[in-house]
């Protein structure tokens, strides 16, 4: 995997940092937090898309694709997704929505790109179904060990979060996957809590 993916990956788990928040001192602290950096995320966003001279863009080139140089970066959409969840979720379907969304996803980028053999292309991207694969039995283990931890044991509705990641991972909708897959997740288990009652 190239140093620019490593860079990003690790970039984006530091959202983590909000629901270890949430989780460990609550919602006020996580929100604060989300909310403050958002703000700095999209100051910076706006500053970097309408000055040539940004004076942080070596550093922000560094964890963006390029493909990202005159759009809105990943890492705000990842930020942007936590802070909804906060706000609208339980802390236990923010955390394992956030989670899903970035080891499921580094799972797959790394698996396909050192071990990925049958390559297939959606919308102009070129993915692996080994890839594929492995995001989906890591988003399946991630949400059965957390929900186990939070609620219980509930495979289906971790066969379902699953599910939802491999769907949005192989079809590549236009939205930004840093904000689609984590509130993709969050409705669904918000629904398997009101039908399946988790």
């Amino acid at each position: 995997m190239n140093i620019l993916n490593i860079r990003r990956k690790t970039f984006h788990m530091l959202v983590f940092i909000f629901a270890i928040l949430y989780l460990g001192a609550g919602w006020l602290p996580a929100a604060t937090l989300s909310i403050s950096t958002l703000v700095l995320f999209a100051i910076v966003e706006v500053w970097r898309l309408r000055d040539p001279d940004f004076p942080l863009k070596i550093m922000v080139n560094r964890i963006i694709k390029p493909n990202e140089k005159n759009r809105v970066a990943a890492y705000f959409y990842f930020v942007l997704a936590a802070t909804i969840l906060i706000f609208l979720f339980p802390a236990y379907i923010m955390i394992i929505s956030i989670v899903v969304a970035g080891v499921a996803d580094a799972a797959a980028a790394i698996v396909g790109y050192e071990w990925g053999k049958h390559h297939y292309e959606v919308g102009g991207n070129v993915k692996s179904f080994e890839g594929l694969i492995a995001g989906g039995v890591v988003a399946f283990l991630i949400t059965l060990g957390t929900l186990y931890y939070f609620k219980g044991f509930f495979p289906v509705t971790s066969l379902i979060v699953a599910g939802i990641f491999v769907v949005l991972d192989y079809f590549t909708p236009p939205i930004n996957d840093n904000l689609l897959n984590p509130i993709s997740t969050a409705i669904a288990l918000a629904l398997c809590a009101l039908v399946l009652t988790i």
